[in-house]
């Protein structure tokens, strides 16, 4: 008999637990079941999907739509193309707003969200908040200047955020000046967490595409520690990527496309912190530094990049590096080729005060300006290259005065790439730069005398 009650109890345990489990996770259809998205949301529990069907959803209830905090997925039927969030391009309207402490468990899955307009986040909204968003279009939003200030975030707006934006196209938003007329990360000028603190907030984009946005790709500003990996930053006006006033969190760009910007590709400035690796920065336009941008007091590491047809109307193609001061800037296992400037440093440009600039690992050949040395012009500081190939050596060196250079183990041959003209710029077998350096891109270089030891030679070097 007991066992028989025992069993009951069990069962009916377990019935109950189901019952709970099913009530956690239950789909709510926006029309079928609420009218609007919103109300929807309203009625949604932790854990819930609030399902859309397709369509176009315009006006109250279906525009600035918040979360209220609650970790549920709002996710489309049928994906972007067929789920339309349309703000109708009417003042202080915006797609979603996250500003209730949402944590990534919130979730944004297969909108298209467009014509919003509003002052921050023309499309999305982030304050304090840290939300998914996938699978999503972001386009034809604007950031729109108004009594408070500028415009910032076009496409999507975050602060003191760790959101994550995935597998998203952000296009054809704009923003005031250079405000991310894309997306805009601030982390609040602090050091992590609270202001005067150290930050925890990593906002990261990782394989989406920002194009054709006006006033920047991507905004990086005041510690937000930003992520950019496996996307596309393309088309865009006033750079395709800006990082500066203290963003010291350290962002980094990794396995990317920029591509094609206007203003630059990336800018580094205002004691910020960035690095970026493996990736491709390519036919973007400047005044300076067409490739990447780095001011008097950046920190900014380049590993194992291709920067090549990049041009600066003045000087640094490729890179261009102006009055480093406080910051301190490396170049290491880069590829620099077929850039061009119309001053100085057709490959790279560097002018620094009082910091240093490395060279390291690198290729850089084949660049063009408008004096005899077309690959790389220096001017005063502590300039370090070593284990490079500069083509005509230092003749294809502009340096001044020269006392401040360290040259290491620096060849000037043919690297032999496999097709140039086609921008494949692997090394042929008998590439006399076929054998690169092996020493860690975090790694200090502390003394000259030790950097010979630190790195590999490229097979029968020669001193310049």
């Amino acid at each position: 008999m007991n066992i028989h009650r025992g069993c009951v109890y069990i069962f009916i345990y377990l019935i109950l637990l189901c019952g709970n489990i099913s009530t956690f996770s239950a789909t709510i259809d926006v029309p079928a079941d609420r009218p609007t998205i919103q109300s929807g949301i309203d009625a949604a529990k932790d854990g819930d999907t609030v399902l859309v069907a397709d369509g176009i959803y315009r006006g109250e209830g279906n525009v600035n739509i918040d979360f209220r905090g609650k970790r549920i997925t709002v996710k489309s039927q049928n994906g972007a193309k067929a789920t339309i969030i349309d703000c109708g391009r009417k003042a202080e309207t915006r797609g979603f707003t996250f500003q209730n402490k949402e944590t990534n468990d919130s979730v944004l899955d297969g909108f298209t969200i467009r014509n919003g307009v509003h002052e921050l986040g023309g499309g999305i909204y982030c304050n304090n908040a840290s939300p998914t968003i996938k699978n999503c279009v972001i386009a034809w939003n604007t950031a729109a200047k108004n009594d408070r200030g500028t415009g910032r975030g076009g496409g999507i707006y975050c602060f003191n955020s760790d959101a994550k934006i995935i597998d998203s196209t952000i296009s054809n938003n704009s923003a005031e000046s250079a405000y991310g007329g894309g997306v805009y990360f601030d982390g609040n000028t602090i050091i992590d967490d609270v202001i005067l603190r150290e930050t925890s907030f990593k906002p990261s984009l990782l394989n989406c595409t920002i194009s054709d946005n006006t006033g920047s790709g991507v905004y990086i500003q005041s510690d937000a520690r930003a992520e950019i990996r496996d996307s596309k930053i393309l088309h865009n006006s006033w750079r395709g990527i800006i990082c500066t006033f203290f963003s010291r969190g350290g962002s980094l760009i990794t396995n990317c496309e920029i591509a094609q910007n206007t203003g630059g590709g990336v800018e580094v400035s205002e004691y910020s912190i960035l690095k970026i690796t493996d990736s491709i920065i390519r036919q973007n336009t400047a005044k300076s530094g067409g490739g990447i941008s780095c001011s008097p007091s950046a920190n900014v590491v380049v590993s194992e990049c291709i920067i090549d047809q990049n041009i600066a109307t003045r000087w640094g193609g490729g890179i261009g590096v102006s009055g480093l001061k406080w910051g301190n800037v490396e170049i290491n296992r880069c590829t620099i080729t077929r850039n061009s400037a119309s001053e100085r440093g057709g490959g790279v440009y560097a002018f620094i005060e009082g910091s240093r600039f490395t060279l390291s690992d690198s290729i850089v050949w084949g660049n063009s300006s408008n004096t005899t040395h077309h690959e790389f012009s220096g001017i005063g500081g502590k300039i370090v290259i070593t284990s490079c190939d500069i083509r005509d050596g230092l003749d294809g060196i502009d340096r001044e005065p020269d006392e401040w250079f360290i040259y290491e183990d620096n060849i000037d041959e043919d690297p032999l790439f496999v097709d140039a003209d086609r921008g494949n710029y692997r090394l042929k077998e008998n590439s006399p730069a076929a054998a690169m350096g092996a020493h860690s891109i975090f790694e200090t270089l502390t003394s000259v005398s030790s950097i010979g030891k630190q790195l590999a030679m490229w097979g029968e070097l020669k001193r310049n």
